[in-house]
């Protein structure tokens, strides 16, 4: 006769307790939790959780053996990560720092592009001496879009910098590079960080020039974009961070949390594609489309013309193959194995509806927030710019 063995896995640690008081739980061989640690001990982040192989041995002679049956692994495994989502989505603790991930675990975000413009955009980043903890480029100064011939003006470079300390990181920043700012720099770098947490926590300076090119960067501190990943406080970062990245300077916090904002993306995608066919095929180019889509719900820019019309077909268009490559195991996870993930208090019913909420909000005070970081001319600039490209795709 055989015996069976199974080591679960552990538990949700409480949300309502800081790392110092909770006591890190390990599952025993039978399955209760075991209490022995002493409570100064840290907190298992979600990542971090291992799940064992279930062994089956002989009652004869005691051994035991790897499961002779790779769908049990497969099984096992999968059960595995859904518990680890689940907890992943009750976990509150953004800024845990974790050392290491499981390999290759959200190296699909590590695209790559033309070495040349990696380079510059390198350049572009070491410029600054103020500390940056996790740095992105993004958008058709990163990636092309379709729908703009070679002849139109150079794009904009558009970058995203997570930072531990906005405070700090702006007062180095003004004295080093003061022309970046609008007349807020006279309030002081303290006011510049408090006026950055409006809305969704993002100062941006835009039309900077930098090694000869036009930069718009945006400054976030860590917390923030991690607190949007997780939770989807405003989607604003979270939605950005679902279409490809260039990432320059990575954060494993990020790279973790990202990891599940995709999943979360593609979730929404097929269940909203499912109903649109109603349960018919449909195509890869559909499936990114549908995630593009997810962070204009509710835009304002839309609204008032600001964005070209054609602007999620032309993103997915151009960027297809750089899709399928961010999304590669997010694809095989959720539309081939019916894996699912959400951020606590989203359902499959609820989320477009609160992610429209949440995104006009957002992009209202982000909008207006603009006019007064960048100042009125460059604000003026940077509006007409982007009419110009929706006149043109007309």
């Amino acid at each position: 006769m055989l015996r069976t063995k199974v080591v679960r896995s552990v538990r949700h640690i409480p949300a309502n307790k800081s790392v110092n008081e909770l006591v890190r739980f390990q599952s025993g061989n039978n399955g209760v939790l075991k209490q022995s640690r002493i409570a100064s001990q840290e907190v298992i982040h979600p990542s971090q959780h291992k799940f064992r192989s279930r062994t089956i041995g002989s009652a004869n002679d005691g051994g035991e053996c790897e499961l002779k049956n790779k769908d049990d692994d497969l099984y096992l495994l999968e059960k595995g990560l859904r518990k680890t989502d689940e907890r992943a989505s009750k976990f509150t603790n953004y800024l845990y720092k974790i050392n290491r991930l499981p390999p290759n675990y959200g190296s699909n975000q590590m695209i790559a592009i033309e070495q040349s413009l990696e380079n510059e955009l390198r350049s572009i980043l070491g410029h600054f001496k103020s500390p940056i903890r996790y740095a992105f480029g993004y958008g058709s100064g990163v990636f092309r879009q379709a729908g703009y011939s070679k002849s139109d003006e150079k794009p904009q470079i558009d970058m995203i910098f997570g930072v531990t300390h906005p405070d700090h990181f702006h007062s180095l920043n003004m004295r080093q590079n003061p022309h970046h700012y609008s007349s807020l720099r006279y309030f002081g770098s303290e006011f510049v960080s408090r006026f950055q947490e409006v809305g969704a926590g993002v100062y941006f300076n835009p039309f900077v020039n930098i090694n000869g090119h036009d930069v718009k960067y945006g400054v976030v501190s860590i917390e923030r974009l991690l607190r949007d990943l997780a939770t989807w406080d405003s989607f604003y970062l979270a939605g950005r961070l679902q279409k490809p990245v260039k990432v320059l300077k990575n954060d494993l916090r990020v790279q973790y949390w990202n990891q599940l904002n995709l999943k979360a993306a593609a979730t929404i995608a097929k269940h909203q594609l499912t109903k649109k066919y109603k349960g018919e095929p449909f195509s890869e180019f559909e499936f990114y489309k549908e995630i593009t889509s997810l962070s204009y719900l509710g835009d304002i820019r839309y609204k008032l013309g600001g964005e070209n019309p054609k602007k999620i077909d032309n993103i997915v268009e151009k960027n297809l193959e750089n899709f399928k490559l961010y999304y590669k195991p997010i694809y095989n996870d959720v539309m081939l194995n019916n894996s699912t993930y959400l951020p606590q208090n989203f359902t499959l019913d609820n989320a477009t509806e609160q992610l429209t909420e949440r995104i006009s909000r957002g992009s209202t005070i982000q909008t207006a927030k603009g006019v007064v970081s960048a100042g009125l001319v460059k604000s003026i600039r940077y509006a007409w710019a982007k009419k110009l490209k929706a006149m043109k795709s007309n």
